[in-house]
């Protein structure tokens, strides 16, 4: 048994979905729909539904997918049956950088079994690179994710901290990877129609969630990862913030120290470049507002 969790602001997307999830769940379900155009955050929307859900398996979902897979929900049953399993996703990576970043960290490291689609439903292209049933990872992509009902209830999506709708998944995915695993799996197979906003907003709220978790996870330090994601991440800030002394303070909180000495000279090769064009970065920075 299921219960389906929604924030919901696309009724014609939410109506395909729930007369496709009827047709293949193949278990007894209950969808809770929270009807969201803009009242509020995600995190406190997924949390209202979770406080009506009658059944033991959670699934927090996005409105715009469909299923491809006939009898998903007892597959999904079982991994959430699973001894210290936390949250089964359909994509999200096994490596947390220092920097702040979205889940899809490398192609090294990110596990992703899903059918990427656009809004117009005209075509759609697999991706799957996921090297087994079930595969461990600590940051899970918010299109899909399941948990027990007692294990969210640990955990539950920050909603004093997360207002808007990014970073809820980032958040609550590393949180619970504390205590319990991760999994990526591929045996249910969704079809996603939108690739998301990487906006200023899902930016700023990536630097908050780093800012409030630790970072302590149990993996290898990767410095050409680290420092991809590095300067991914000064790329992103300095598209929207003027280079100047305060900004590079607050950049330079998410240094990762532990860079080799090749990478080390690569980054900071970088910051003396924004450094020495800062006037030309913020004139058309201004000049683009």
């Amino acid at each position: 048994m299921i219960s389906i969790i929604i924030s919901s602001y696309l009724p014609a997307y939410f109506s395909a979905l729930e007369d496709n999830i009827s047709k293949s769940i193949g278990v007894s379900y209950e969808i809770i729909k929270i009807d969201n155009p803009g009242l509020m955050g995600i995190c406190e929307a997924y949390n209202q539904g979770a406080q009506k859900a009658k059944y033991e398996n959670l699934l927090f979902m996005h409105e715009d997918v469909l299923f491809h897979t006939h009898h998903w929900g007892k597959k999904l049953i079982n991994h959430l049956s699973l001894a210290e399993t936390g949250i089964i996703g359909v994509a999200g990576s096994s490596y947390v950088p220092t920097a702040p970043s979205s889940w899809t960290v490398s192609e090294k490291y990110n596990f992703v079994h899903i059918l990427q689609g656009n809004k117009e439903k005209k075509e759609a292209f697999l991706i799957h690179t996921t090297q087994q049933n079930r595969n461990e990872v600590f940051a899970v992509d918010g299109v899909f994710m399941a948990i027990k009902k007692e294990n969210y209830s640990q955990f539950r999506f920050n909603e004093k901290l997360l207002k808007g709708f990014h970073g809820y998944d980032l958040d609550f995915s590393l949180r619970v990877s504390k205590q319990l695993q991760n999994y990526v799996v591929d045996d249910i197979l969704i079809e996603h129609f939108s690739k998301g906003n990487l906006d200023k907003t899902w930016m700023d709220t990536n630097i908050v969630v780093k800012q409030n978790i630790d970072l302590k996870f149990s993996q290898r330090f990767d410095s050409e990862t680290e420092k991809k994601a590095f300067l991914g991440f000064l790329h992103n800030y300095f598209m929207y913030y003027p280079v100047n002394r305060k900004t590079l303070i607050s950049v330079l909180q998410f240094y990762p120290k532990k860079l080799n000495a090749k990478d080390h000279v690569t980054v900071v090769k970088k910051l003396l470049n924004y450094i020495k064009y800062a006037k030309s970065i913020n004139n058309k920075q201004n000049t683009n507002i």
